[in-house]
């Protein structure tokens, strides 16, 4: 389904040295995995006789029974292949190995520490890559991980408890996962095993591309553990890396997942889902911001920083980098010129808060209306007034940027642009207006993260400057650049126009991660979010993200230097390059 996969993660109920009783155990769980669309199903390290035989696998009888099983086992296989830990018996010497069999076969051994001799026939050293449909590998955990660049890497394990003990193991598969742009996911021997000296953990844990999302926490009792994962995400990541495997052995493709019951799909993909990690993602977010800004502000020897101020969410968030960066980094807050520009739009509540914010953090406050300028040029130019176009809108916007590029002259400073990347992805922006800064604190920021960065930056201020930030949260998000009803409130909502920025932006973090299928796009979104949206509100917003997001790369092929201080950005000179002038409006 759409080129989403299913692993079941098996840690099953054993019994040391009981063949019979382990194997049934085993297919059992298989046929309960398969029936619940499981791609590929995987179990702890022996799991055949157990981990915890000890001196028991020197027994010729032991050892023939494990190779009896585990054709058994693999007799139940169907199209999902199953990969399962067992005691192998070869040339004499007992190997830690584990099967990989399907359609009712075995169809290799991989083997732990096999020497270079033995490479033959069914038997594959730890870290093989298979084509099954997608690459993937299997080894033993504890051992040091090859980089073998492929796209699911498999462990099979077999670990003692330990207080805390899963965090390592969390952690070992976050990490090894992000590095390989892949899926890495292990199986571990649970509390059947002996309990002589110690218990075994048991657990489960997968995490894709540097995300967590099955936790090896969950363990002592036997357990299925189902992880989906999008095989598409993990192309684009490993094409971006250039990461390529080169199979040594081929399976019958496995089979896709049935729907999306255990895919970790969230509505807001852009920052973490635990409430204290997503914290400290903000406080960090906001730091890079600072720093990189001391940093440009010193090696371009200004004397100023010039932002333009709205009360919006943008230049408010961009404020607030600004004023921590002066408290940080020894800069008098006065260096900051901020400039209210009220034009024909302007409410008293967005202007209000833009002078209060500046005000409470210290900065040098002017305050230049548009409207007269902007009738001039309407004269200049012919236009009229009461039609508003582009001209009238756009008008505006670049009359701001002028004033800002002036006053940076001026008074010898940078002008800080304050446009985000969700409107950076639609080009919701005016061509050489606020599309144009000389340094950009915003464009790695997605729109639905600057409520919860302000709401980070909140905590440490005072009262008054918390409460302007929570009422610009609670805002309405609009340019402003039509006039207010007839109540003095924002006339121009920009998410009545293009739709929610909630779908927006997900659908922006579903392409730049692969996906731009329309179809899938919709059943994605469609799983995210529920009966929250009308599937005509999706798919209208689709339609317009994706013809935004094509036809404008003109203004991001021209845009400004800017940090990226979140995890993906649309910067043209290296992070998403493509013609400004494509035909299409879908991959």
């Amino acid at each position: 389904m759409f080129g989403l996969y299913r692993l079941a993660l098996v840690s099953p109920d054993l019994r040391p040295a009981d063949v019979d009783f382990n194997v049934e155990q085993m297919i059992s769980s298989y046929r309960e995995a398969a029936a619940a669309g499981a791609s590929l199903v995987l179990f702890p390290e022996a799991a055949v006789t157990g981990s915890s035989c000890g001196s028991l696998l020197g027994q010729p009888y032991l050892l023939q029974k494990s190779l009896h099983g585990a054709a058994r086992l693999a007799a139940a296989t169907g199209n999902a292949p199953a990969v399962f830990g067992l005691a192998l018996h070869r040339n004499g010497a007992v190997f830690n190995a584990a099967a990989v069999a399907q359609n009712g076969e075995i169809a290799a051994f991989v083997v732990q520490d096999l020497p270079e001799e033995l490479c033959d026939g069914d038997l594959y050293p730890a870290a093989t890559v298979f084509e099954c449909g997608v690459d993937i590998s299997v080894g033993f955990y504890g051992d040091f991980p090859q980089d073998n660049h492929a796209a699911v890497r498999l462990y099979v394990g077999a670990e003692t408890a330990e207080p805390l003990g899963y965090r390592k193991r969390d952690e070992f598969f976050r990490s090894l996962s992000a590095a390989g742009a892949c899926v890495a996911a292990g199986a571990f021997a649970g509390i059947g095993e002996t309990t002589t000296d110690n218990i075994y953990s048991g657990g489960c844990c997968c995490a894709v591309n540097g995300e967590t999302v099955c936790s090896g926490k969950a363990g002592f009792a036997p357990q299925i553990r189902y992880c989906d994962f999008d095989s598409e995400k993990i192309l684009a990541a490993r094409l971006q890396q250039q990461k390529f495997a080169v199979p040594e052995l081929t399976l019958d493709p496995m089979p896709e997942a049935p729907d999306m019951r255990y895919f970790v799909n969230r509505g807001q993909p852009f920052l973490p889902a635990d409430p204290a990690a997503k914290m400290e993602f903000c406080a960090e977010t906001l730091a890079i911001q600072s720093q990189a800004l001391a940093a440009r502000f010193a090696r371009c020897h200004a004397q100023s920083m010039v932002i333009g101020i709205s009360g919006g969410l943008d230049s408010t968030l961009a404020l607030v980098a600004m004023a921590q960066c002066c408290k940080e980094h020894n800069i008098a807050p006065e260096k900051i010129i901020a400039v209210t520009m009220p034009g024909f739009g302007t409410t008293g509540r967005t202007r209000n808060n833009a002078l209060k914010l500046a005000e409470l953090i210290g900065a040098t406050i002017r305050e230049i209306p548009i409207v007269p300028a902007c009738r001039q040029h309407f004269a200049d130019i012919g236009h009229d007034e009461n039609c508003r176009n582009s001209v009238y809108e756009n008008s505006q916007a670049r009359e701001r940027t002028q004033i800002l590029m002036d006053i940076a002259n001026q008074t010898g400073g940078i002008v800080i642009g304050t446009g985000d990347l969700s409107e950076i992805a639609l080009g919701w922006s005016t061509f050489n207006g606020d599309q144009m800064a000389m340094y950009n604190l915003n464009c790695s920021i997605p729109k639905t993260s600057i409520a919860p960065l302000l709401e980070c930056a909140a905590r440490d201020l005072p009262a008054e400057a918390a409460a302007v930030l929570h009422d610009v949260i609670a805002t309405p998000v609009s340019p402003e650049l039509l006039p207010p009803d007839e109540n003095g409130d924002v006339g121009q909502k920009t998410e009545a126009i293009l739709g929610a920025y909630e779908l927006h932006d997900y659908y922006l973090w579903q392409l730049l991660n692969g996906v731009a299928e329309a179809e899938k796009l919709l059943a994605l979104a469609q799983h995210a979010f529920g009966e929250k949206y009308p599937e005509a509100e999706l798919i209208r917003v689709r339609d317009l993200f994706m013809r935004r997001f094509f036809t404008q790369q003109f203004k991001r092929t021209a845009a400004p230097d800017g940090i990226q201080a979140g995890q993906y950005s649309l910067s043209a000179r290296g992070a998403w390059q493509m013609p400004s002038d494509l035909q299409i409006t879908k991959l």
